[in-house]
């Protein structure tokens, strides 16, 4: 059941993006030993196999029957493509360019929660949306040197996963958090299946550890993320997915020894603002909806 608590939404989102950040930035470390199709096939089954033994014990054979089974097999496709489609531009244009496309996602959410979703877009929040994502360019810089069907490719993973956000939504109390996260990772790795064959490479024994953790970390971060529409709107959220970038940036500095530069600090302030300015403009919407209390005589 969806809840109105914009405040736990937004924090479960934070979380999120740290946790997802973290698992991205272990990938990097070994992305050039296992293919990453492969990898998020992995992700994937191993997600799933590291649910059920969570959800079978309490739920039995709905570990394996999605409900709404559509509705789930949408949301699973739609995230398995946007990333396939993702690592597909990266074969034409630079990684910078091709995230700059992906981040694209929350314009999407905004733009379609009053058709799909029939949630209320207010100006300010449409505002702050685009706030955080000028920030998100402001931090990548994309210059467009690449492959224009490259572009093409990365913008429609932005695309796909500002629907699979919003299909986190529409299901958000179809089901069990638990259930949830178990049946996009089993309908996500089985439109997947399809790919990593291409792609399969033999896994050095001294990576397995690390794709271990990487199963962790995203059983976690998706736990977080459906938990956070549970809580919030689907726009309510959209600006806070930007902070990918805060926590992105944050792992280069401390792990690779990347450090931002005056450039990347401003589109960082962008895209701060922006969550603040949801995140206080929610708690305010929510505070005035609130009965006003009257005492007697």
């Amino acid at each position: 059941m969806t809840t109105n608590k914009p405040l736990l939404g937004i924090l479960s989102m934070i979380a999120s993006t740290a946790v997802l950040s973290a698992k991205d930035g272990l990938a990097k470390t070994f992305v050039d030993e296992v293919n990453p199709v492969q990898m998020i096939w992995i992700q994937f089954v191993g997600t799933f196999i590291v649910m059920s033994l969570v959800t079978l014990p309490r739920h039995g054979i709905r570990t394996f029957t999605p409900k709404p089974a559509f509705g789930q097999f949408i949301r699973g496709t739609l995230n398995a493509v946007a990333i396939v489609a993702l690592y597909w531009s990266l074969i034409y244009i630079p990684l910078a360019d091709a995230t700059a496309m992906f981040m694209f996602a929350p314009t999407i959410v905004t733009l379609l929660s009053p058709f799909l979703l029939g949630e209320k877009l207010g100006i300010r929040r449409a505002i702050a949306v685009g706030v955080g994502f000028a920030g998100v360019i402001v931090i990548l810089r994309p210059d467009l040197s690449g492959d224009a069907i490259g572009y093409y490719i990365g913008l429609l993973s932005g695309i796909l996963m500002g629907l699979y956000f919003i299909a986190n939504r529409k299901l958000a109390g179809a089901q069990p958090p638990l259930l949830n996260i178990t049946h996009n990772a089993l309908l996500g790795g089985l439109a997947l299946t399809p790919f990593f064959q291409l792609f399969w490479v033999p896994i050095d024994p001294v990576n397995l550890p690390k794709l271990a953790a990487i199963i962790a970390l995203a059983v976690v971060g998706q736990a977080l993320m459906i938990s956070a529409f549970m809580f919030a709107t689907a726009v309510t959220l959209a600006p806070f997915s930007y902070t990918f970038i805060v926590f992105a940036t944050a792992i280069g500095y401390f792990v690779f020894g990347d450090f931002p530069d005056q450039i990347t600090w401003i589109g960082i302030a962008l895209i701060v603002a922006s969550g603040l300015f949801i995140a206080i403009r929610e708690i305010q919407l929510a505070e005035a909806a609130k009965p006003i209390k009257t005492s007697d005589g």
